[in-house]
């Protein structure tokens, strides 16, 4: 079950992440830095082949989340949503 939720999250934060992204005008660089990771790592994460840490999602909700409260929201919808659909 817990990969599931891995995965849930994973998918969910890509999402957010390449939106906010392009909302912002940010480059791949400039958003490794703000997540404090290297430009090979965050373009990993861009593409969607690696989730991300924890420290990765509290840099993400400080520095680039418009809405943390949203966000968090969302978050837990997917997850019960996944629940639902189990």
């Amino acid at each position: 079950m817990r990969k599931q939720y891995e995965e849930t999250l994973k998918t969910f934060f890509h999402e957010r992440l390449i939106c906010r992204r392009y909302e912002l005008g940010l480059t791949q660089e400039e958003t490794a830095h703000r997540l404090a990771m290297g430009s090979r790592s965050y373009a990993d994460l861009d593409k969607g082949k690696n989730g991300c840490g924890g420290l990765t999602l509290a840099r993400y909700l400080i520095y680039i989340c418009e809405d943390p409260g949203i966000f968090l929201a969302e978050l837990r919808c997917a997850f019960e949503d996944r629940d639902f659909h189990a």
